[in-house]
């Protein structure tokens, strides 16, 4: 066994010492791209959450090729590529809906449809984002739920970001009676409108007719309002609203149906009215 090693480091010195010289040259060199990647990285428009999976992705891929090419003098790279390769496919088939979640994280995090406290839709489930990571983003519901939706099903979810404009069109629905002068309901929610000071005034709010219904005339309040005072100003019209039409008499009528009964006796048609008396087994009588 001596001897066969002294004839293999004589034969073979030439080959390890390259073998040694790729491994460190290849080390410093991987090192000081993944230096120069880094610096690049931060100064890019990517999200944060990205830097730290692109490092580590490329460390992988620059150290593998260090590896391969150090092993080149001894080994068949041909066939090592092949095993990897082999290795691969049979990883990424076990873990498909896992690399799904990546690719859909990547995607979120390109187009950014949204962002880390954004009140947000996704999937049928709304609540304010938290946490955007690669494999999942993180909602938090309004009474304190945490819900954790796979970035493959974001990417394909029709998303509806409240909080991506500055401003919001606000609407609050406002039933009056069929006696009500609509003139004076509308003078006075207006009113109501110019006097908040959330509400913005240029474009001008404005109450309108929207329809006829069963019980009532919908009213319509519209202004502009700022988007994180939304429900501020939605849930202190709902307040005022009651208040001042209670003040001036206007009634908001609840669903009602009115049944007329109508009673009529066909012509030539005789009622007799029939008694009849039973007698039950305790010998108590019973008339009907």
């Amino acid at each position: 066994m001596y001897q066969k090693l002294l004839d293999f480091l004589e034969h073979r010195s030439g080959d390890i010492i390259a073998t040694i010289l790729i491994f460190i040259i290849g080390y410093v060199l991987a090192r000081i791209l993944l230096s120069i990647s880094q610096k690049a990285i931060a100064k890019s428009k990517l999200d944060p959450i990205c830097h730290k999976f692109f490092l580590s992705l490329l460390k992988v891929t620059l150290y593998s090729v260090v590896v391969i090419l150090g092993c080149s003098r001894f080994v068949d790279t041909s066939s090592l590529v092949a095993l990897l390769s082999v290795v691969g496919v049979a990883v990424s088939l076990a873990v498909k809906d896992s690399l799904s979640n990546v690719a859909g994280g990547f995607i979120v995090l390109f187009s950014k449809p949204f962002k880390v406290g954004d009140f947000v839709e996704l999937d049928g489930m709304s609540g304010s984002v938290q946490n955007i990571s690669i494999l999942q983003t993180k909602l938090l519901t309004f009474d304190n739920k945490a819900i954790l939706i796979p970035n493959g099903q974001v990417s394909n979810a029709i998303i509806v970001n409240y909080a991506a404009e500055e401003k919001r069109l606000l609407a609050v629905p406002v039933p009056v009676g069929y006696d009500t002068n609509i003139q004076e309901a509308k003078s006075l929610l207006l009113d109501l409108l110019k006097n908040d000071p959330l509400a913005i005034q240029d474009p001008s709010p404005v109450v309108v007719v929207t329809e006829y219904a069963d019980s009532a005339i919908q009213l319509s309040m519209r202004t502009w309002v700022h988007t994180n005072d939304y429900w501020t100003l939605n849930y202190r019209l709902l307040e005022q609203v009651k208040d001042c039409l209670d003040r001036h008499g206007i009634v908001i009528p609840y669903n009602q149906l009115d049944v007329n009964i109508v009673e009529s006796k066909p012509k030539n048609a005789n009622y007799k009215v029939h008694s009849a008396v039973y007698e039950n087994k305790n010998n108590q009588t019973i008339s009907n």
